[in-house]
């Protein structure tokens, strides 16, 4: 893990400017020529990482737990799984001993889409057929076919789901169903049913810049769909390392970091 994975400053890439000029001499290159200005829309390999300010209080990066600052719209057995949990994080926090947070006490994977939250880099490789992000988090990986086959429910309820994907332009979609009911949405505690449904709209804007626009639907838990964008930025010098939930790393210390305030 990165000591300043939440303190990113990236600078706007810009079109390289230079021509001859009338006496025959070229005008000095501009100190921005090196910034990378063209990109593939439809080539969204690399390593990512969570593109967002750190503000000082950890409310006011509700991002680190949850999706949206707002609460989603929950149905009755909705409301009553969520106030069953226990979550080490937001207004309503428990100590790490008393939360009954999947991932605190089994080495269980944490899910789609709540890997998202979690503060560490991916990587996204594409293939033909194939694109796949790995998370240096657990060493997870979300397989998105886009060979043009359905859904295979064949295998059972899953931990990351089944997502099969399309390019709409330079938009890539993927759809993903096929859930267990044994992860939470995000680490607040927000949950799901075996209904569940999630639609990723991911599109590379700049040569620096990835957004992904995630749309959850579960009738049995929310009463009508909820969306939120999470935005990340391109790290060409950063490669994954390898972590497990079994290693060394504390989950206190990641909680305490991430709560810390701003530097």
């Amino acid at each position: 893990m990165r000591s300043d994975y939440l303190a990113v400053v990236f600078t706007a890439a810009i079109v390289l400017a230079g021509s001859p000029a009338m006496s025959g001499q070229t005008k000095p290159p501009s100190a921005a020529a090196a910034a990378p200005s063209s990109f593939d829309p439809h080539d969204l390999s690399g390593v990512w990482f969570d593109d967002r300010p750190r503000p000082l209080t950890t409310n006011e990066r509700y991002w680190i737990y949850k999706f949206n600052a707002e609460e989603p719209p929950m149905t009755a057995w909705g409301e009553a799984q969520y106030k069953a949990t226990k979550s080490s994080f937001g207004t309503r926090a428990y100590p790490l001993a008393e939360t009954n947070d999947p991932l605190y006490h089994t080495c269980t994977p944490p899910g789609l889409p709540r890997i998202y939250l979690h503060p560490f880099p991916m990587q996204i490789v594409q293939t033909p057929g194939e694109i796949i992000l790995l998370f240096e988090y657990d060493s997870i990986r979300h397989q998105i076919f886009t060979d043009g086959r359905q859904h295979d429910t064949a295998l059972g309820p899953l931990w990351m789901g089944d997502s099969i994907g399309h390019w709409e332009g330079d938009t890539l979609v993927a759809d993903t169903v096929n859930f267990n009911e044994k992860t939470w949405l995000d680490r607040i505690g927000h949950p799901h049913s075996d209904a569940l449904h999630v639609v990723e709209r991911m599109r590379r804007v700049d040569h620096d810049h990835l957004v992904d626009d995630i749309t959850i639907e579960d009738p049995k838990a929310y009463t009508k769909p909820w969306s939120s964008r999470i935005e990340f930025l391109l790290k060409p010098k950063w490669t994954l390392g390898e972590q497990f939930c079994e290693d060394e790393e504390s989950f206190q210390k990641l909680d305490q970091d991430a709560a810390a305030p701003a530097k």
